[in-house]
């Protein structure tokens, strides 16, 4: 019997030591998973006698070998990384093919996470085939065992009809209780998920799985209708108890921290990248709170720019573009995901707003431990360019942050009517 995988929380950019017997063999072959390596999510040192491990931007419940799994944390509260999640739009495609234990929680999961889980599961119910039973059917016309005699009399015998009867017949098929719920489940997440295109391959899927179920009758569930995954046969139980699982958190409203918790909710692990959660939480703050000011707030990824006026094959990535109207550029944005800044950081700002010959240039981080929320001014090109760095406060109250956060920036932002 495999022994079960030890779990090892450690802190998003925080180090840890493992002997050397624990991420290699005795023939000196590293026993570190493949998928693992490709996400680049750690990086590994050798020390004396073993090795040093950090893990990197990632957050999430990941496994290193086939006996460890990393629960990387990260360094500010729980809830705050909700927040930003939601803020910032995220989409949970990044699902691993393990399972991990969530701490239960009374704030709602969020819809897209459950979507991404019961697509999960619903993929590997597909694959393996809907439970097929025996189950019980009215039927109205004539003799099929077994007679319901108080049935047939009040709707046939009793209206002068001696030859029809209401049967109950036991049929083999998908038409069962449970599968009926799973029909509703999949109408109901299908309605909910985004329109976006890399929801594209759920969207086929629960496709695929209304098509198995056509014949079935989608039929929401009781309260006692979700333990029905016990009436299942064991080869296929994991796939419905993930299903029922998911569908009931949907419905019930019942929520689940990031925290490990052996006893907690059992649902696919999630990876989450802290640099693109951090700048889509920037830019999407600024995007709402700016809108009534006409203030267009977009992502320089999307909406490149040039280095140079005579070369397109340089093209400049901001992460935010502060612009009014459709053409004036009235600041740029850099956001960094570290606890410290350097040279390489402030040069690419000035190249950028040289290049845009924008006024304005704002460094973004989160603000250490132990520091407070601030603008800080870094210094003014001959051509009047100004630059700042804030650091936002991600440790405390995050909502409060953000509102802070506008205000200060905003008064920084110069409109041409202003």
């Amino acid at each position: 019997m495999t022994a079960p995988a030890r779990v090892i929380e450690i802190q998003e950019r925080g180090w840890r030591y493992f002997p050397r017997t624990d991420l290699a063999d005795k023939h000196g072959s590293s026993l570190i998973l493949p998928e693992t390596r490709k996400l680049q999510a750690v990086e590994i040192t050798d020390v004396p006698n073993g090795a040093r491990l950090m893990a990197l931007g990632l957050i999430g419940y990941l496994p290193l070998t086939s006996a460890i799994t990393l629960n990387i944390v990260p360094k500010f509260p729980i809830q705050n990384l909700w927040t930003m999640l939601e803020v910032g739009g995220e989409s949970y495609a990044r699902i691993l093919p393990t399972l991990r234990r969530y701490q239960t929680t009374s704030n709602p999961a969020p819809i897209q996470l459950l979507a991404r889980s019961f697509c999960h599961y619903l993929k590997n119910a597909l694959s393996a085939g809907f439970e097929r039973s025996y189950y019980s059917r009215t039927v109205n016309g004539y003799y099929k065992p077994r007679v319901e005699f108080g049935q047939t009399i009040g709707s046939y015998l009793s209206r002068g009809n001696p030859v029809e009867t209401v049967s109950s017949v036991f049929e083999f098929g998908i038409d069962s209780p449970i599968n009926r719920i799973v029909k509703a489940a999949c109408l109901r997440f299908s309605a909910i998920m985004p329109r976006a295109a890399d929801w594209d391959e759920d969207r086929k899927l629960i496709g695929f799985a209304l098509d198995a179920l056509q014949r079935v009758r989608a039929q929401e569930p009781g309260i006692h209708d979700f333990t029905l995954d016990q009436t299942v046969s064991f080869r296929l139980r994991a796939h419905y108890s993930g299903l029922l699982r998911v569908y009931q958190l949907l419905l019930t409203g019942g929520g689940i921290a990031f925290t490990f918790e052996p006893g907690g909710k059992e649902l696919p692990s999630f990876l989450f990248n802290l640099e693109d959660i951090f700048e889509r939480f920037i830019r999407q703050t600024f995007l709402i709170a700016l809108r009534e000011r006409n203030i267009a707030v977009l992502d320089g990824n999307k909406h490149m720019g040039r280095l140079f006026e005579d070369n397109r094959s340089f093209p400049t990535k901001s992460d935010l573009i502060f612009r009014y109207g459709k053409r004036n550029v009235i600041g740029l944005g850099e956001v960094k995901y570290k606890p410290k800044l350097k040279e390489i950081d402030r040069y690419q700002i000035i190249s950028h707003v040289t290049a845009a010959k924008a006024p304005l240039g704002i460094l973004f981080s989160p603000a250490n431990e132990g520091e407070s929320q601030k603008l800080e001014r870094l210094g003014r090109l001959s051509t009047g360019a100004q630059f700042y760095h804030y650091r936002v406060d991600i440790q405390g109250d995050i909502r409060a942050a953000q509102a802070q956060m506008v205000a200060d920036v905003s008064a920084l932002l110069n409109t041409p009517d202003a």
